[in-house]
């Protein structure tokens, strides 16, 4: 019996290790993308918000990870060959949080237009 405690107690520290492992890169892998992203998107780190956008990998460690801040977005991609994060799409103008809203607002406008219109036009062919 103690020879089975000592076993699991063995398998449950090499599987923290293992996870610990994963989280080391992944918290490692967001401060390279930080850095760099802050330098392409001319935008302090502070500012940058991080989103992964994909895993790899039987820990899914983050393999992309996209990056938004200071009005503009990019995606990072991890290279395990060379170790390093690349970006892997043109930084692009993101869309505010304001222009978000006014979209969606002329979406509901334009909507209300439709149907308002719709409805007159069953109103005349009723006459």
């Amino acid at each position: 019996m103690p020879c089975m405690i000592a076993n699991r107690t063995v398998l449950a520290a090499t599987m923290v290790g293992v996870l610990c492992a994963g989280c080391a890169h992944d918290k490692r892998a967001m401060q390279t993308v930080i850095s760099r992203a802050s330098f392409d998107l001319s935008c302090p780190q502070d500012e940058l918000e991080l989103t992964i956008v994909a895993t790899s990998g039987a820990r899914r460690l983050a393999s992309q990870v996209g990056v938004t801040g200071c009005g503009n977005k990019g995606v990072y991609v991890y290279f395990s060959s060379t170790d390093s994060w690349i970006a892997d799409s043109a930084i692009t103008p993101a869309m505010t949080q304001r222009e978000k809203t006014y979209k969606a607002q002329q979406a509901r406008e334009d909507q209300a237009a439709e149907e308002e219109l719709r409805f007159e036009q069953q109103q005349s062919y009723q006459r």
